[in-house]
């Protein structure tokens, strides 16, 4: 039994999560980590929202600063998967950069642990090199847009 609710208990807090991040709603994101928490979002030093978080002020810090990096254009969960405290989060994201209009588009698996209702693992895992790519992006192609990096997100 306890296994079952426990899961039960990790997909719910997975759930709100996904919903009150598509709402927009930082503090409500936030609220759902634990005060310390083991956040890692791996990829270039240079990318300024990627790298090691611990703490829910510095959770909130990135959903906050985020949005001022990046214009999301589309972000669809296609599957989540729980087993007991752990959850698996898959789907493809296409954000463009706003300081060059780049755009970069990628598969992402999202890993999260949940204890007692709390996030207290995440782990974002997409594709790093185009992320990077679109970061560093500072020319043009032909029709003046910025070029994009991709991971093959299209079909």
């Amino acid at each position: 039994m306890r296994a079952d609710s426990t899961a039960l208990s990790t997909r719910d807090t997975v759930e709100n999560f996904l919903a009150r991040l598509a709402a927009g709603d930082v503090d409500g994101v936030a609220a759902l980590f634990a005060e310390r928490v083991d956040w890692d979002v791996p990829g270039a030093v240079e990318v300024p929202w990627l790298g090691i978080r611990a703490t829910r002020a510095e959770v909130a810090d990135y959903f906050t600063t985020h949005p001022t990096y990046v214009t999301k254009e589309e972000f669809v969960v296609e599957r989540t998967l729980v087993d007991g405290a752990e959850a698996a989060v898959s789907g493809r994201f296409r954000s463009r950069v706003i300081r060059n209009g780049a755009v970069m588009e990628s598969w992402f698996v999202l890993q999260l642990t949940v204890l007692d209702s709390e996030i207290t693992r995440y782990r974002f895992y997409e594709d790093s090199l185009a992320v990077a790519r679109a970061w560093a992006t500072t020319t043009t192609g032909a029709d003046g847009r910025a070029q994009e990096a991709h991971s093959g997100t299209t079909d």
